[in-house]
């Protein structure tokens, strides 16, 4: 049975369209990543999501094009040129396009994006199809500048819910929340944290899916982790005071041993530093000089997909056959700390399954590199239960799954 990626963007728009240039631009940003920081975005790495474009009807059928992945994300930006361009048989396309996915039940996803609200109403007269389909008015986005910003912040949201639809449900939760904890020193990193809250609650469409609190000390830490490492994420608000608060320092090595999502925010004011001794290599990191927090909202939501689009993925290889079935398995969505591995390997010692069931330990390609995965072969084979592999996607592949 053959495995399909977890996700695709594909994104419609006419190249004479150059109202439309900076919201293509963004999107590709956010998901594709890149060095270049610029206005409100915040990059980094390619998250591995596939993206289409295209200004007339594609080869292949809605159908085809649809389910070729696990899960479709449609972008209509529709402006005069590609209404006046585009010919009937790209408005059947897109028709029948929104049909099956409307029809989906949360497996795809669709979006079209008028550049001025008469426009949104002819798009919406091309076919009886497209009047069903709600619209999100370009003016909806805020002033001017940030609009293509928070159109593909909007998208990396859509797109987590994509993902989570199809992922375990957790009693009594919403589909794709997520809940962000923010750790700060409150010497100097209160009113920080207090203007992300603010933030967040000020985009209503953001602040339903995302609550924003303090990681609590004390008893409740692994209650709070062990349940919510799937829908949590961790904003570190390191401030010049941070790494010399001890409840700070413990929330870095909480995240990192339990290997919940995080990323950094760099508020430090120094230009000196001393070493220092927190695991921080694997966070992405972003800084704010300019006071600039749907950055750090940008950051964060593209960290909480990459985790979830890993996740959808090994669901996926369940499915197709690429995992054996059972298997007792923990997933990293990144390359794991010596930390983590020791929990994990504690965790798979601790199971209730037959010895005979394959543990495995999955993370995201490449391989560690040549001195620590050596050391983490050694670990695991001195803590994890006997033949408990370390392995990612393309070794298990190339090994032939499970079997050693």
């Amino acid at each position: 049975m053959p495995t399909l990626s977890p996700l695709q963007l594909v994104l419609f728009r006419h190249t004479e369209d150059e109202d439309v240039a900076p919201y293509q631009e963004a999107i590709l940003r956010a998901f594709q990543g890149g060095k270049d920081v610029r206005n409100y975005l915040a990059t980094g790495e390619d998250l591995g999501i596939q993206s289409e474009i295209f200004d007339s009807v594609p080869a292949l059928s809605p159908a085809a094009m649809l389910d070729s992945f696990c899960h479709t994300m449609t972008i209509v930006l529709v402006d005069r040129l590609l209404l006046t361009k585009g010919g009937d048989s790209l408005w059947d396309w897109l028709a029948e396009c929104w049909r099956i996915t409307d029809a989906s039940n949360g497996r795809h996803a669709m979006l079209a994006i008028p550049m001025d609200e008469r426009i949104g109403n002819l798009f919406s007269d091309k076919r009886p199809q497209l009047q069903t389909l709600q619209l999100l008015q370009v003016h909806n986005l805020g002033e001017r500048a940030i609009r293509p910003a928070m159109l593909s912040l909007r998208l990396l949201h859509e797109s987590r819910i994509l993902l989570a639809e199809a992922l375990p449900k957790v009693a009594g939760g919403v589909t794709g929340h997520l809940r962000i904890f923010i750790s700060h020193a409150k010497m100097d990193g209160l009113p920080l944290a207090l203007a992300l809250r603010h933030q967040i609650s000020e985009l209503k469409w953001l602040s339903k899916f995302y609550d924003a609190d303090d990681l609590p000390p004390g008893k409740d830490w692994q209650k709070e982790l062990e349940l919510g490492v799937g829908s949590s994420l961790i904003v570190m608000l390191r401030t010049e005071e941070y790494d010399n608060r001890h409840w700070c320092r413990q929330e870095v090595l909480w995240a990192d041993e339990y290997a919940t999502p995080a990323v950094l925010v760099d508020a430090r004011t120094g230009l000196n530093h001393p070493a220092g001794l927190l695991p921080f290599d694997r966070v992405p990191t972003v800084r704010i000089p300019d006071g600039n927090l749907v950055r750090v909202l940008f950051l964060a939501l593209r960290e909480g997909l990459r985790f979830l689009h890993f996740t959808r993925r090994v669901e996926e290889m369940k499915r197709s056959g690429s995992l054996p079935t059972p298997v007792e398995l923990r997933v990293f969505s990144f390359q794991p700390s010596m930390s983590a591995l020791l929990r994990a390997c504690h965790a798979l010692s601790q199971s209730k399954e037959p010895a005979t069931t394959p543990r495995i330990i999955l993370y995201p390609d490449p391989t560690l590199r040549a001195g620590t995965y050596e050391a983490a072969e050694a670990l695991v084979a001195a803590h994890g239960p006997k033949g408990t592999r370390l392995v990612t996607p393309n070794t298990l592949a190339a090994t032939k799954g499970a079997t050693p």
